[in-house]
């Protein structure tokens, strides 16, 4: 019976893994050195797009740890399309709650949150598209920040 249980849980896991997996479209991370983030380091994220006839939504991810002094991350992120244009936005991470607990979920001391970009878009054009993020807080170089991140989901519903 054990071996029942643990077969079937295994199965669920894997299907689970699985079903989730063929929303995502582009997840990576790259990591700061020291876990310190200088204002003119950038972040750069090159994902390749095929399907324009798909809805996506966009996350940016941040890992950062207690010794981050700031309840928010604001950020410039430009996003050049494969043929060449480019736009420019600027997005505020909510990354603590107004009592200074951290909202994102962790494991020790680093804790991992989840901020919308873009929600419901489509890419028109296939092909890499290139995002380049950048740190946009007032100080020249943010601690406790140790992973920034992009997130690339198929997106199941179309009714924005």
């Amino acid at each position: 019976m054990r071996t029942l249980l643990i077969l079937l849980t295994a199965t669920f896991a894997l299907s689970l893994a699985s079903c989730t997996g063929d929303k995502v479209a582009y997840n990576e991370f790259v990591s700061l050195a020291d876990a310190k983030w200088d204002k003119d380091t950038l972040a750069v994220f090159r994902a390749e797009i095929s399907d324009t006839t798909s809805f996506y939504d966009i996350h940016v991810q941040v890992r950062n740890d207690n010794s981050y002094a700031f309840s928010n991350l604001w950020l410039f992120v430009d996003v050049i399309s494969p043929d060449g244009r480019m736009r420019r936005d600027t997005i505020e991470c909510t990354l603590a709650n107004p009592d200074g607990s951290w909202i994102g979920g962790g494991w020790g001391s680093l804790y991992s949150t989840r901020c919308p970009y873009m929600m419901a878009v489509r890419f028109f054009t296939p092909g890499p598209y290139t995002f380049r993020l950048t740190q946009g807080m007032r100080k020249d170089q943010l601690s406790g920040i140790h992973d920034i991140g992009l997130l690339i989901e198929g997106r199941q519903d179309t009714n924005q």
